[in-house]
Formats: C-alpha cells, structure tokens, sequence
C-alpha cells in the first residue's frame, strides 16, 4: 500500500512539474497579449473626486461604497464612452459614463488616450491612435474590456459637432488658465504705418470674465467658441488641439448637468444627429431619465488607474451591481 501511494504521489509531482512549465511557455505569453501588464503591481495615479464624506477612507484613498438600500433590479442603465478627435480621427480625450438605476450610481471616468488596449491582431496599442480606424461598436468592445462594464454606445465629437453640442447647452462656457489674444484674420495683409494705431479689432481678446468664457457671446461678428477653435500658437501651422480639448471636456459635463433643459427628445435627436454614434434617438429617448442623472444618484468621478485589474475593480465597485 505504502509503495502504491509513494508511486502515486511521484507521478503526482512530475504532473505538477510538466503542467507548470507548460504555463509559463504558453499560457503566460497568450495572457500578455490579451491584456496589457506592464503596470501591473505597480501604484496608480488615480484620483476620486466628486463624493461625499466619508466615501473614501482617510489616508489610503481607498473608495467604501456604502450598501445601496433601494436596490432596484429592473433599473435602467445607460453606458457610453465620449470622446472628441483630431483631423485624423485621433482620440484626443474620451470619459467613460455609467449612469446606474438599479444602484443610483453615477459613474464618471476620463481615460487618457495614451492608455494602452490590444488591437486586432493582439498588439498593445495606446487607444489614442487605435481608436482612430474603429467604429463605434468595435470602440465600446474595448471600452467593455478596459472597464469590465458593458459599454454600448460611443459618441465622437470633431470640431464642427462640438459646435452644435455647445449652442445646445444654455450658457455654455469654458474656463481659461489664461487670456487668449487673436490677430484677427481679416487683417492678414494689413500693413502697420508707425505711429498710427491699430484698428480697434486687430486683436481679439477672450478673457475670463465672472471666472469663465461664456461661449456663445459674440465679438467680432463670431461667437467666443469660434475663436477659441480658430486660435493656434504653432508657427509652423501645425494642428492646435489643447483648446479644442479643454473645451470639449466642459461641455461634456456641462451637458450632462443641463438636466432642465436638454431633458427631451429633440435634444437627443440634435445630439445624435451632430457626433459619429452608435446610439439612436429612440434609444436615447428610452434611456432618457438615466442619462440625465447626474445631479440624482451618487455621484463619483475616478481617473482610470493605471493598472487594469485596479481599475475593473475600482468601476465595478462604484457601479453598485457587481457585488450584491
């Protein structure tokens, strides 16, 4: 008998030995090349903001989401990754929105383009340029690997839509870090006499006022938001985004804020109807309460860790669903 078992446990032992040798060689490598783990282990740069007291206990930033009493499980849940591109279609920010009426969770997730994703052929790829050549249902696929929630929609926004999103916000406005002065195009070919002035709009100057541009305010015969889309420092003419991106992260928020007034279908159809989505206006109109929910269920805005299995965690916690 007790030689029996010593055989046994022998056999038992080389199995381990061979199995786990076939891991390391094969499995390991196939994982890395399904998700990225280059940060893996490593501390996050994530923030969480926007909670009440006593969300996040003191000296640790870990988030404590506190039991959700009126769980409803026929809830509603609206979730969608925004973003706005360069000219070449690049991601130049996106955030990821879950609006949750089973738990009364708002989530609210800016993910950097530089994160990384794997693309088509199994390439870790920043999502910034990997973006660019996918469409809206392939771009919320990655968007539901990189969160570990369903995404459905996504909604992609260029210079021009971003103009007909911002004359939908009443007192739409953007906040500058600094004054932005404009040589006014129609003076391309002025030639200045010394010692006679300027004429009074060679310069345009767009400065906070009241602590912020109010964008749809005219000067000049164009609004505030034209002119800021119009400026750019580079010399050489190379395409100028930061604005463009300051602005499309305000608006963004702002939109949903505006719960009273862009609270109705035919702001949805307006909105569907100005960025390359996914989503449809009847779907928008049957989410319509959940969208606008911002201002209603808890909300919690959190910088996508740097590590992906922190950040699954992370999402899946404030979403309220996940651990019941």
């Amino acid at each position: 008998m007790s030689s029996a078992f010593r055989n046994f446990f022998i056999t038992f032992a080389v199995c381990l030995l061979i199995f786990g040798f076939l891991g390391l060689k094969f499995a390991y490598p196939w994982l890395t090349d399904v998700v990225d783990f280059t940060d893996m282990g490593k501390e996050t740069s994530e923030t969480v903001s926007g909670e009440t007291s006593g969300e996040t206990s003191e000296g640790e930033g870990e988030t404590v989401i506190t039991p959700v009493d009126d769980y409803d499980e026929n809830g509603d849940v609206f979730t969608a990754v925004i973003m706005n591109v360069d000219s070449q279609n690049r991601v130049l920010s996106s955030v990821f929105v879950d609006s949750n009426a089973k738990s009364k969770q708002f989530v609210y997730c800016p993910i950097s383009p530089t994160v990384k994703a794997v693309n088509e052929v199994g390439v870790s790829v920043p999502i910034g340029d990997m973006y660019s050549i996918m469409n809206p249902e392939a771009i919320c696929q990655s968007v539901t690997t990189l969160t570990g929630i369903e995404t459905k929609y996504c909604l992609r926004f260029t210079r021009d839509s971003l103009r007909e999103l911002a004359a939908m916000i009443p007192g739409a406005y953007v906040v500058l870090n600094e004054d932005i002065s404009i040589v006014n195009p129609i003076y391309e070919d002025y030639v200045h006499i010394e010692g006679t002035e300027y004429p009074s709009d060679y310069n345009i100057i767009i400065t906070n006022v009241d602590g912020k541009v109010l964008l749809g305010e005219e000067i000049a015969e164009q609004t505030k938001l034209d002119w800021l889309l119009y400026y750019n420092p580079n010399y050489d003419g190379s395409e100028y985004n930061a604005l463009y991106t300051r602005i499309c992260k305000a608006l963004i928020r702002q939109f949903f804020e505006q719960e009273g007034a862009l609270k109705n279908s035919e702001s949805m159809a307006k909105l569907v109807s100005c960025c390359d989505t996914n989503l449809t206006t009847d779907a928008a109109s049957e989410h319509l309460e959940t969208i606008f929910s911002y201002n209603d269920f808890k909300f919690h805005e959190v910088s996508y860790p740097n590590n992906w299995e922190v950040a699954v965690a992370k999402l899946r916690e404030l979403d309220g669903s996940y651990n019941r």
